[in-house]
Order: C-alpha cells, then structure tokens, then sequence
C-alpha cells in the first residue's frame, strides 16, 4: 500500500469547485421559485438543480477515491489531505437533505425569510461550505499554484462561500436606495405622519446596516485572499461576479438591482485585481501602506457603484447626508479590517 495521501489533483479541484458553484446556485433558483411560482412540495424541478450537483459532486469523489485504491492507497487516503476535512460536507449535507423532506412534509413549504433561515436550509449550507473548503484548501497547500490555472479552483470555493453568504443573509443584500424602494410620502399634519415617518427611519437604517455589512463582506473576501497568497490577475474579479449574481437575479424583480450587482462585481473586481498586480498589497511590513488603501478601495468602489448605478436606473431617494455618510462608512469598514488583519499577524 502507498503510505501518504494522494497528491493535489487539478481536475478534482476543477470538478468540486464547479459542482459547489452549481448546488449553491441551485438554493437561490430554489428561492425565486419560493417568490415567483407556486412550491407546494419538496419534489420540484428547482430542488433537483442543488440536489443533482450533489450527486453529481458525490460521484466525482467516489470516482477519484476508486482510482486512487487501485493505485495502491487506503481508503482514508484516497482522497488528497486537503479533502479530509471537506468530506464532512457529504453526510451533513444528506442529513440536511433527508431533514429537509421531513419538514417539508410535516411543517409545510417555507416562504420569504423564513426559506432562509429554516434549520435544514442552513445545514445544507453548512455541507456545502466544509465541501467547497476542498477546492481552497487543495490550492492554498500547493507550492507551485502561481498561475491563473492552478488558483483557478480556489476562486470558484470561495464565489461558493460568497453565494451561501448571501443566501443566509439575503434580506441584508440590497440596501434598497433606489426610489423603487422607497418608503411612502410623509404628508405632515395627517394620520398617518407617525407610521410613515417610522417606516422611513426603519428604511434609512436598515439600508445603511446593508452597506456596512456588504462593505465587511466584499472587504473580506478580498483582505483574505491577499493576506493568503498572491492571487493573479482576473482572481477576484471572478469571485465577485460568480458569487454575486446568483442574489441579484433571484431577487431583482422590477428594479435594476441586477444590472446595477454586475456592474458593481466587475468594477470593483477589475480595480481589485489592478491593485493587486500593480502594488501587490501582502500585509507585511513594507506594504502596509498598500494594503490598507487596497482595504478602503475595494467596499469604497463596490458601495460607490451601487449609489452612481442606482442613481443613474432607478433615482436614489436617500438625501445626500445618507449616501455620501454610508460610502464613507464602507471605507471605514475596510480599514477596521485591514487592522484586525496587521494586528492578527503581528500577535
């Protein structure tokens, strides 16, 4: 028998990182199903999307640990070391799966927020989150991943972890400033000036926990990547575009938010990926100045979009004083994170 685990392969990493991309893709075509048609039970052409990536996934490992035994390894090392803690995502996600089937029956169809914050929707998320970890994982303990090639299965585990982010938390992805949003007159002096005024300040603050959230979030991801590695050029360009999307379609409706969500990941994607190849901005001592300016950039540019983007499609009913404030904010946002980043590293 072979004593170590089986090496790093490429197409594996190809293979888990689209299968992830396809099954959590899947939960928000189940969600637009959930706001747009009729769903009255758990065996709809919507669920089989996710469901039929998972098996896909399920029958792309069972395959590559069949080859590897007969190459000569064990079974606990069929599978490269960094899948060891990745396939705690395949009996969750079953779990997930049959709990799923028993609620449905049970408890009935979820609708709204309530789809995204059901137990068992969060469990499927979790497999899916240990099983996109392979992908990431795989790339980061590879010595020799300096191509676009070769990191290329990281972007797709992390657009995965970004679409089950959004999908958790999809009540906090539009911060709703366009005036298709807007909340209803204040008309002083009538009965109904106290509600509307309430529901005007619940907008504006709502709206403004969204910026500061989406501004962490993209941040984030971005702070990581580079703290991590040196990602090439058109890495997280891909990572905004794939793991954005799939919210904005599910949700856009009669406004532009679509349009608006790609111009946003594009934009802000391509300034990203220029600062990275321009500056390289890895949080060590001589490139703290770049790396905190690439912190502000990345939410400052996504947030920016949005406002311009909005303004320019649908109006933005916030005054000034809020969009100019939250933009700020955003940038703010990045900098908190980039020295938690310095501090973490330096302790």
């Amino acid at each position: 028998m072979v004593q170590n685990a089986a090496p790093r392969s490429i197409a594996l990493d190809y293979a888990v990182g689209i299968c992830g991309i396809w099954i959590s893709a899947g939960f928000f075509l189940d969600a637009w199903a959930h706001g747009h048609v009729p769903v009255e039970t758990f065996f709809t052409p919507y669920h089989a999307v996710f469901y039929s990536g998972m098996l896909a996934l399920a029958l792309v490992i069972a395959a590559f640990a069949i080859r590897s035994r007969s190459r000569g390894y064990d079974w606990i090392d069929s599978v490269p070391r960094a899948y060891r803690l990745a396939l705690l995502g395949v009996p969750i996600f079953l779990l997930g799966g049959i709990g799923d089937m028993l609620w449905h029956r049970m408890l009935g169809i979820e609708e709204g927020v309530d789809a995204l914050l059901s137990p068992t929707h969060q469990i499927l998320g979790l497999g899916i989150f240990f099983i996109s970890s392979g992908p990431i994982r795989s790339v980061l303990a590879d010595r020799h991943a300096t191509t676009l090639a070769r990191q290329l299965p990281l972007a797709f585990g992390l657009a995965t972890w970004l679409i089950l982010t959004h999908f958790g938390t999809a009540y906090g992805f539009d911060p709703a400033a366009g005036r298709t949003n807007a909340p209803p007159p204040i008309a002083p002096f009538t009965p109904q000036y106290l509600t509307a005024l309430s529901i005007g300040y619940y907008k504006i603050a709502s709206g403004v926990l969204t910026v500061i959230f989406q501004s962490t979030l993209m941040a984030g991801f971005a702070l990581w990547l580079v703290s991590r590695m040196h990602p090439c050029p058109g890495m997280l360009t891909l990572i905004y575009l794939i793991g954005n999307l799939p919210a904005a379609a599910a949700f856009t409706n009669q406004t532009p938010l679509l349009e608006v969500t790609i111009a946003q990941s594009l934009l802000t994607g391509l300034l990203a990926d220029a600062l990275i190849f321009r500056y390289d901005p890895y949080p060590v001592a001589a490139r703290l100045r770049a790396f905190r300016w690439f912190a502000v950039a990345v939410p400052m540019t996504y947030i920016g979009v949005y406002l311009v983007g909005m303004l320019l499609t649908d109006g933005v009913w916030w005054d000034w004083n809020v969009a100019l404030g939250s933009w700020i904010w955003s940038g703010v946002c990045g900098l908190a994170l980039s020295l938690l980043v310095v501090a973490r590293r330096a302790a």
